[in-house]
């Protein structure tokens, strides 16, 4: 099998599994997102009184997700919303998770897209 098929079917089937597996992925976490963890930071010094109120709510609490994920994972994102110590604030187990979710899950997107970026630079350097 060429190297280019081998790079199509992984292209494919990567984004199914994308499409399919992170929305999956961000539910799980929504879900087991401790009410401690919710309660605590969802507030006025890191969100406005909107934010507040819409973030514990379904579509936008995957949001909420996300920014709690990638506070406990990637220290930048700590500041921005002036979380301070939320690694440490957290369970265990909700630090391991957030952390296998952003380096793996959201690390093969990224590489995902660097992938079909690449091929299409490589498309137009041979034309």
């Amino acid at each position: 099998m060429p190297l280019t098929d081998f790079l199509m079917y992984w292209i494919f089937f990567s984004s199914w599994g994308v499409g399919f597996g992170l929305p999956l992925c961000i539910m799980l976490m929504t879900w087991v997102t401790p009410q401690s963890v919710i309660d605590r930071y969802v507030r006025t010094p890191h969100f406005s009184e909107f934010e507040a109120v819409a973030y514990r709510y379904f579509p936008s609490s995957w949001i909420r997700t996300l920014l709690f994920t990638m506070a406990i994972a990637v220290p930048v994102c700590r500041k921005i919303r002036q979380f301070g110590n939320i690694h440490k604030n957290v369970p265990v187990w909700f630090n391991v998770t957030s952390r296998v979710f952003v380096y793996f899950v959201l690390g093969y997107c990224v590489l995902l897209v660097l992938v079909v970026l690449g091929m299409y630079f490589y498309a137009l350097w041979l034309s």
